[in-house]
């Protein structure tokens, strides 16, 4: 091996390496991301009565939703914050990956990364109902115009 290559080589493999790492990246801060949506839509459906505020769902929900899909990172945590009707649930997470250590270019703490979802609590069938109710209004005086 000439000594061009001995230096090339190291370089290469390493770059293959921090495309894994980041491809582990990606994977879980697009994972944290749906599933911090799915939490903040469950929650906003959920029943008041049976789970209390939408913070408590999301915490008693949190880890059946994130199962065992952050592999590589480190298991994510949820917080939630309810402000009327619009819930938001905001997820972190840290992949940390000590392979490489000082080497080239990979940091020695690790990558953090967080997500957030949204969702407005809105009560459907109330919705459902109205707009049926102001449809049968409006048909109702229609008729009765197109009588006089």
């Amino acid at each position: 091996m000439t000594l061009e290559a001995s230096f090339i080589v190291p370089m290469i493999i390493c770059v293959f390496a921090l495309l894994i790492y980041f491809s582990y990246y990606l994977y879980g801060r697009c994972v944290l991301s749906q599933d911090s949506y799915i939490l903040a839509f469950r929650a906003s459906i959920a029943d008041e009565e049976v789970y209390g505020s939408a913070a408590d769902y999301v915490s008693s929900k949190a880890s059946l939703v994130a199962g065992k899909k952050y592999f590589g990172s480190s298991f994510p945590g949820f917080e939630t914050t309810a402000d009327g009707k619009k819930i938001r649930v905001h997820g972190h997470s840290e992949a940390k990956h000590s392979a490489m250590g000082r080497y080239f270019l990979k940091p020695q703490s690790g990558w953090e990364y967080e997500a957030a979802g949204r969702a407005e609590r809105f009560e459907y069938v109330k919705h459902i109902r109205r707009l049926t109710r102001l449809r049968d209004i409006g048909k109702e005086i229609m008729d009765n115009i197109g009588e006089d």
